[in-house]
């Protein structure tokens, strides 16, 4: 979820929230206005009625002057003082059903020593009616507002943020192999400067590591060909002599293999790290195709000398945009590994398609985990020369053009795939 989404979600709940809360004490203040103006109402008809008591012996018809209940009874004996008012439910002829009235109740003593009481009955319906109008249009009014401020806080919201969006873009396409430094816009806001200049700065630190990084890995590697084949050259002319016996030549074989393999990790490492830099820019339309029917006739001597069947199936032709270097290391890599990890009188099974490519072989059962395969330095006890790179060179050249590579194990036969 975005942050802008989360924080305008958040500001409507809590709005909502206190929305509903103030309707709530609108409501119940607006409730108590209006029982207060009603009472007053119902004390003043109740001061008329009393000083008309006190001042004529008759009463007049009062229900028809206040319009609503007003039931007055004239006693001959005297009365204590009591008075009170109340809600209270009754029947309502005008309404024809039960509805909740404003009852006031008074008894007393008039001056000539004449008890009386007075019942002044006034029905809400019409106060309530007033009411839910009254909220109704207030709550309609929140809501406009409500929808209002909301909408202005993820519009404020939005372009106060667009320098942040603008500082992940150029984070995402920022690429330490190019010489392009990381310039980020500069902003009125002082937080996003101050976290432009700790980005631009840690960009510095990070791409003069990368540089230094680099230029040691590839001198390195390149200041080890010249011994390595130096020792190599060594020791095939201290193989041809004649002087040597059995176990002297045992020796030099051994240090000769390792020289070998010493070669081999060094042109690996050198290889993953140039892929790692992107050293291999260019690029051009290849067909797969090809690649694997020249690859495959480069392995036809040991193909034939273990016996193993090719079987070939192209269903439709596979162009893809990369170095033509890097594929065809990629599908030496492959057919290498699908033959060296094969049994003698196996199988090999390559699929193309428009969208994939696949190679299986006929094998033993791996030794270590398949989550592990594409590791560096992991290889399979079966083979004990390989110096565990294969695989990991092809990850890196499928992860450089995005493309996405799976294994599996079924049947006594591996299976690498590698899809577009």
């Amino acid at each position: 979820m975005k942050l802008l989404t989360r924080t305008s979600r958040s500001y409507l709940l809590i709005s909502v929230g206190v929305f509903i809360l103030s309707g709530l004490i609108f409501f119940r203040l607006l409730h108590n206005i209006f029982e207060k103006q009603l009472d007053e109402t119902l004390f003043e008809e109740k001061l008329l009625i009393v000083q008309t008591i006190n001042d004529s012996d008759s009463v007049p018809d009062f229900r028809s002057v206040f319009g609503h209940m007003i039931d007055i009874t004239i006693l001959n004996t005297p009365r204590h003082k009591n008075e009170y008012i109340r809600d209270t439910l009754m029947y309502d002829s005008d309404q024809g059903s039960f509805a909740t009235f404003r009852h006031l109740f008074v008894e007393n003593t008039s001056y000539e020593n004449k008890g009386y009481t007075i019942n002044i009955y006034k029905p809400l319906r019409d106060s309530e009616k007033l009411i839910a109008e009254i909220v109704i249009a207030v709550a309609l009014v929140f809501i406009f507002l409500l929808f209002l401020l909301v909408w202005v806080n993820y519009f404020i919201a939005r372009r106060v943020w667009i320098p942040f969006y603008r500082t992940i873009n150029n984070l995402s396409h920022y690429e330490i192999n190019q010489e392009k430094p990381l310039n980020l816009p500069k902003t009125d806001i002082h937080e996003f400067n101050l976290l432009n200049q700790a980005l631009e700065k840690m960009s510095k630190k990070i791409r003069q590591d990368y540089i230094n990084l680099k230029e040691f890995n590839e001198n390195a590697a390149h200041e080890l060909l010249t011994p390595i084949a130096i020792i190599k050259s060594k020791l095939e002319l201290l193989i041809q002599r004649e002087d040597l016996d059995e176990q002297q030549l045992k020796l030099i074989s051994a240090v000769f293999d390792a020289t070998t393999r010493m070669s081999k990790l060094n042109q690996g490492l050198l290889l993953i790290s140039k892929i790692e830099n992107n050293q291999f820019s260019q690029t051009e339309n290849i067909n797969l195709e090809q690649i694997l029917d020249n690859t495959l006739e480069h392995f036809e001597e040991m193909i034939e000398h273990l016996e193993i069947k090719i079987s070939k199936k192209y269903y439709q032709p596979l162009v893809v945009t990369m170095n033509r270097t890097l594929a065809e290391i990629l599908i030496t890599n492959l057919i290498s590994n699908a033959i060296r990890h094969n049994i003698h009188s196996g199988t090999i099974e390559i699929t193309l398609d428009a969208a994939y490519f696949s190679i299986a072989n006929t094998g033993l059962p791996l030794k270590i985990d398949p989550d592990k395969l594409f590791e560096r330095f992991k290889k399979s006890e079966n083979n004990p020369d390989s110096v565990g790179l294969g695989l990991s060179i092809v990850q890196k050249i499928t992860l450089l053009y995005h493309m996405n590579i799976s294994y599996d194990y079924h049947d006594g036969c591996h299976k690498l795939k590698i899809s577009l």
